[in-house]
């Protein structure tokens, strides 16, 4: 084997080498404290990555991923050349530790992947929205507004909500949505949308607690400075 036994410390700490590679791998080990330490903190990052609590992917994932596939154009792969490494294990470290990582997400599958959901209007939701839209006691509206279609959806089962907002107009760089509670007429904020197709989703709202969003400065802001441009009651929906 002409591999440089130094490269081969990612795909060992997720087990992917071949049995040869392997046992060539364990005896380098015993005379290179640098790989060693590479192993273990390799191991451990893949073992947390592991630890994430897996998603069950809805039903119609399959299909929609392979539609979007269907409408992307496929770029061709970039060749890089990759420039003499140094006997430091410091500098080899991070692009071995991405490959790992890389490797790591396709062991664990659903529990990471599923982070970006492609829409049937090719929008990319948040996983979190997409399961409250596609959970079995899901509850939906949609409501028009002067930025476009909100998309509204509680789960009682789930005891959350999620705001589709993948239909509202982008705006200029030096403004965003932001997603308010408004308990007893004091706001507060959820979270601001710098990327209206990601959406969003929250624990449900107490009874009562309206759901608003507004247009704001880039950053957010503490309080509303506009009027919402749609207010909902998750109750109602």
């Amino acid at each position: 084997m002409s591999t440089d036994l130094h490269t081969l410390s990612g795909a060992f700490a997720i087990d992917a080498l071949t049995a040869e590679e392997a046992e060539q791998f364990r005896t380098h080990l015993e005379g290179c404290a640098a790989c060693r330490e590479e192993v273990r903190e390799l191991r451990e990052a893949a073992a947390r990555m592991g630890e994430v609590e897996a998603v069950a992917p809805p039903a119609a994932l399959k299909a929609r991923v392979l539609a979007a596939a269907d409408r992307t154009a496929q770029q061709p792969p970039k060749v890089v050349r990759l420039e003499e490494r140094e006997d430091s294990g410091r500098r080899r470290w991070a692009p071995r530790l991405a490959a790992a990582a890389a490797a790591a997400v396709v062991v664990v599958g659903g529990a990471i992947g599923i982070g970006q959901i492609a829409g049937d209007d090719g929008t990319t939701l948040q996983a979190g929205v997409v399961r409250v839209f596609e959970a079995e006691d899901a509850r939906t509206a949609e409501v028009d507004t002067s930025q476009g279609v909100v998309r509204v959806a509680t789960s009682p089962g789930r005891g959350e909500m999620a705001v589709d907002t993948s239909g509202l107009r982008p705006l200029d760089e030096e403004h965003v949505y932001q997603v308010w509670s408004i308990a007893d007429g004091t706001p507060s904020s959820v979270v601001v949308l710098p990327d209206p197709d990601r959406g969003a989703s929250m624990e449900m709202p107490a009874a009562g607690t309206q759901v608003a969003i507004t247009v704001e400065p880039a950053g957010g802001s503490e309080q509303p400075t506009t009027e919402p441009i749609v207010a909902v009651d998750p109750g109602e929906v």
